[in-house]
């Protein structure tokens, strides 16, 4: 397994680091990896080699400068725009999305908001793959990550090579035109999976079409979701199980058939270009279909002789010369790896005896594989997925593909016959998704590695890759658990850096309009959330206009950043007060990380709902408490005061938890909603209160922050929890020109993103925020 640094895998990887290395100018990491890569060739003494991957240094530099388009010739604002739809329509609820090929040959982002009903049948109906459009609308850039941890959707659209995002001011103007041929078999996916849509039952329907067609937007996030958790979402990607089964099929056919045997290998030669376009060209599948044509190329002309292996790094060299921003995708990333871990390990893994064993050992090799990949995306990583994969590896390879695949020709010809495919297919899949479901809602042998840094991810590769060098070496039954020392040694590494680190840290997150404020202490010792931010729903929206999987600021936002920073339970959660923007993320929170102690104010007075979600964290372990005014809290050395409330306030934002504390040597603040009524009430009761962080009350607004306030407290920096363009005008003109009158420096979730200051037990050492103000 680790000899086969053959012509093609030192070109592949020539490739893959020369493209890395070109379009991270600033990063010294990819140049010395190129460096040493190459030091490596002059040592062996592959002088030919080495001048290989110098020539493809200079054809990668060519192909990225004046080939790629790396740079938008379009500017912001109001634009009109002419151009033919380049994929799939996605509609979600009342968004529409699709991407769009301007006439300058730019690829546009699309999006509007659909106004009624009506108006979203009709364009599902009508917009195709291929039409001409014309749309007017604003362009504006993708925004980065407002956290330190958010999805950077900017980034992702530029390694797609897409600049701008279209929002609409009205509805496109589209009409049909010449297609070209690889519109045709685009326009064919789309038709194939509207009418698998609209002739089955959603379960069979996102199955069918996922499998079949490569397309996976009409699945439920919470499924995918399940299959990722457990490292099991490349078995709903079309991939090279599809190429072989079909052009498998297709060449037994074909021999049946009496047609010679070179000219049943062109034929599929000729046919795997239109099947990868008909099922999405996704990384995976071009992967697949560029190793099958190598492949057949091979077994068709005598002379070229090449091993699977030596396919598989071909292909990798075309798509990275192709499009050398492809190697940040994740699926081309799991794709080649997974692949070349297959391969590789597969005379090993043949000599157990044991099927049960072969698996589990093969499912452990793709885990160690694609561990700094997963846990660099996701940073978790549950071993459950090793056991679950034994069932559900065959389960959809042996038994769903093929339903899937029976059902699709047979609904072609007798469409009568649809509802008892998807009876059948939907009960077939029922226990499978009910156990998986179960699973991710309490998930065994889960590990959370948080985000790893560079060094990390270099000691965790190391690490794994001697572990299969020793496998390798020993590979019988008493040697599969030298596999699992990787995972084990990792996270007891990343628990002992934790243990070891003096520096705790407070963070205000960027949860829009609404709060939550993190905070670690040093060594890891406990940690605390103010708040959980929440977004405020206006009105009930109507069945059409319900996205797959809406979004939720407890669960997107603060339990991922709280993952990423390897935070497995809270240890307190302090609500201040029952406003939704406060504590709207609290389910949505709790159902990713435990929570020991919750505490609320007197005057919390849950409805409903509260109280019943109450109950639920009651049974799973969280004890819940009141604080008021005079209380404290004492995590180790620090001690939280609560200064507020005192007694019960008509006004809701008066009820308001308010907590003083020291932290790093300087004295904190924070004030909920405490509007100016609250402060005077606080002031009196604390008149030596000093704070030099304050948490301004009530998002800026006018109705918090009172000059009194301000000459008490004289702190030297505000921080504000806000939402952009939020409607209320918070920060209000007013809060901010009195911050500036008394010298107070202002910080701002909506302009600054998340604010995380560092301290250690003398001084606070620094802040940072995750894009510049």
């Amino acid at each position: 397994m680790i000899r086969f640094f053959g012509r093609w895998h030192i070109l592949a990887l020539s490739g893959c680091l020369a493209a890395w290395m070109l379009q991270n100018l600033h990063s010294l990491v990819p140049a010395l990896l190129y460096g040493a890569f190459g030091l490596f060739l002059l040592w062996r003494r592959q002088f030919l080699l080495l001048s290989a991957a110098a020539l493809l240094l200079v054809v990668t530099i060519i192909d990225i400068v004046y080939v790629q388009t790396n740079e938008s010739l379009l500017s912001e604002g109001q634009r009109e725009l002419n151009g033919r739809i380049s994929g799939i329509p996605d509609f979600d609820g009342d968004h529409l999305r699709f991407q769009l090929k301007t006439e300058q040959g730019e690829d546009v982002l699309v999006e509007m908001r659909l106004v009624t009903e009506l108006q979203k049948h009709t364009l599902m109906r009508d917009l195709k793959v291929g039409m001409a459009c014309k749309v007017k609308g604003t362009l504006e850039k993708p925004e980065r990550p407002g956290n330190f941890h958010g999805f950077d959707q900017k980034m992702y659209l530029e390694r797609h090579h897409i600049y701008w995002i279209l929002t609409l001011s009205s509805a496109p103007v589209y009409s049909e035109t010449e297609q070209s041929p690889v519109e045709h078999i685009q326009r064919f996916q789309q038709e194939q999976i509207q009418f698998i849509h609209e002739h089955f039952t959603l379960t069979t329907a996102e199955m069918m079409n996922a499998l079949l067609f490569g397309y996976d937007s009409q699945m439920s996030d919470e499924l995918i979701d399940a299959y990722r958790m457990f490292g099991l979402v490349h078995l709903l990607v079309v991939s090279g199980m599809h190429i072989a089964v079909v052009f498998g099929a297709l060449f037994y056919i074909f021999r049946r058939a009496s047609i010679a045997r070179e000219h049943a290998l062109l034929l599929m030669l000729l046919l795997i270009p239109g099947y990868v376009v008909m099922t999405g060209s996704e990384p995976s599948i071009i992967r697949a279909g560029v190793t099958s044509g190598c492949l057949i190329l091979s077994s068709w002309i005598k002379a070229i002789h090449l091993t699977v292996t030596d396919a598989i790094s071909i292909a990798c060299l075309l798509m990275v010369l192709f499009d050398p921003k492809i190697i940040y995708d994740l699926g081309f990333q799991l794709s080649f790896v997974v692949t070349l871990a297959v391969v590789l390990a597969s005379k090993a893994v043949r000599s157990y005896k044991s099927l049960i064993v072969r698996m589990v050992v093969l499912s452990l090799i793709c885990e160690l594989a694609t561990f700094p990949i997963i846990v660099s995306h996701f940073y978790q990583l549950s071993l459950a997925g090793i056991v679950l994969s034994i069932f559900f590896v065959p389960f959809i390879t042996f038994i769903i593909f093929p339903l899937c695949v029976a059902a699709y020709f047979i609904s072609l010809f007798f469409t009568e016959l649809t509802p008892f495919l998807s009876y059948l297919i939907d009960s077939v899949l029922y226990w499978p998704h009910r156990l998986l479901f179960y699973l991710s809602q309490h998930p065994p042998l889960q590990l959370n590695y948080g985000a790893l840094t560079g060094w990390e991810i270099c000691v965790s590769i190391l690490i794994i890759y001697s572990s299969l060098i020793v496998w390798e070496h020993y590979h019988n039954n008493r040697s599969i658990f030298i596999l699992l020392v990787p995972f084990v040694f990792v996270y007891a590494m990343l628990f002992v850096s934790d243990r070891l680190d003096a520096h705790g840290s407070v963070t205000f997150l960027n949860v829009g309009q609404g709060d939550s404020i993190f905070i670690q202490f040093p060594y890891k010792k406990a940690a605390m959330l103010i708040d959980t931010g929440g977004t405020i729903m206006f009105n009930q929206e109507e069945k059409w206009r319900q996205r797959r999987k809406s979004f939720e600021v407890g669960r997107d936002v603060v339990a991922r950043e709280l993952l990423a920073e390897r935070i497995g339970r809270l240890d307190a959660v302090v609500l201040t007060h029952r406003d939704y923007d406060h504590i709207g993320g609290l389910k949505g929170l709790t159902d990713q990380i435990p929570v020991s102690q919750l505490f609320v104010s007197p005057y919390h007075d849950p409805d409903a709902k509260d109280q019943a979600l109450f109950r639920d964290l009651i049974k799973r372990g969280t004890r819940i408490a009141q604080l008021r005014s005079g209380m404290s809290l004492k995590f180790n050395e620090t001690t939280f005061h609560v200064v507020a409330p005192e007694e019960r306030s008509k006004e809701s934002n008066d009820n308001s938890i308010v907590l003083h504390t020291e932290l790093g040597g300087e004295q904190w603040l924070f004030t909920g909603d405490l509007s100016q009524d609250g402060e005077k009430r606080m002031l009196q009761a604390f008149p030596s209160i000093k704070a030099d962080v304050l948490k301004l009350g009530h998002h800026g607004s006018r109705t918090s922050t009172s000059e009194e306030m301000l000459i008490r407290l004289q702190p030297k920096i505000g921080i504000i929890s806000c939402g952009r363009r939020n409607r209320y005008g918070h920060p209000h003109p007013e809060v901010l020109q009195l911050l500036r009158a008394y010298h107070v420096r202002n910080l701002r979730t909506d302009q600054n993103g998340a604010i995380r200051f560092h301290f250690d037990r003398k001084r606070i050492i620094g802040w940072e925020q995750p894009r510049a103000p």
